[in-house]
């Protein structure tokens, strides 16, 4: 086999990879957003502050929960909310999916990883993990849709706020 081909099939490999690994850290900032719908802002709501405040404690509340892992994310949201039995298969499987992506998964592929068939098994098996993911965050904005909508943090609040925060860092995506 020409290894220029091979090469490149093993950068695809890395490839999916990365974005599945990516995807997982989608859905870890997707349950954070998600705590601070279900967790944070009901203990705030009605009770205004000064914009400062407000900002240091979304700040300190967002930081404590990134430090968690992801099962200790996953059970916060299920303390806070109840989720449904679908979305907490699919919750227990993205962490398990993760946690064997990020310590295991080279280790345990490492024959397969030598062969062109071996890396397109791999390539499929990232793929899955990749859709897991999604459809995780997925269902976690569903389950927080009404938390969202009863504090206006509506689709459209939503985009302006991310075109307010790339034109703050010079990126032009629109």
């Amino acid at each position: 086999m020409d290894s220029d081909q091979d090469g490149e099939h093993i950068k695809t490999v890395y490839a999916h990879f990365g974005l599945a690994l990516f995807l997982a850290q989608v859905l870890e900032h997707g349950l954070v957003n998600a705590l601070v719908l279900v967790e944070l802002l009901p203990t705030r709501a009605g009770n205004p502050v000064p914009h400062k405040q407000w900002e240091a404690t979304y700040d300190s509340f967002c930081e404590q929960n990134f430090k968690a892992t992801l099962g200790k994310m996953i059970r916060n949201l299920k303390e806070a909310v109840v989720i449904p039995a679908n979305l907490e298969r699919i919750l227990d499987e993205a962490l398990r999916k993760r946690n064997f992506l990020a310590h295991d998964y080279f280790r345990e592929r490492d024959v397969a990883f030598l062969s062109k068939e071996g890396r397109e098994k791999m390539i499929d098996e990232l793929q899955d993990a990749q859709a897991l993911f999604k459809a995780a965050d997925t269902n976690v904005e569903e389950v927080t849709k009404t938390a969202r909508d009863r504090y206006g943090i509506t689709e459209e609040y939503i985009n302006k706020m991310l075109k307010e925060r790339l034109l703050k860092n010079n990126i032009n995506l629109y």
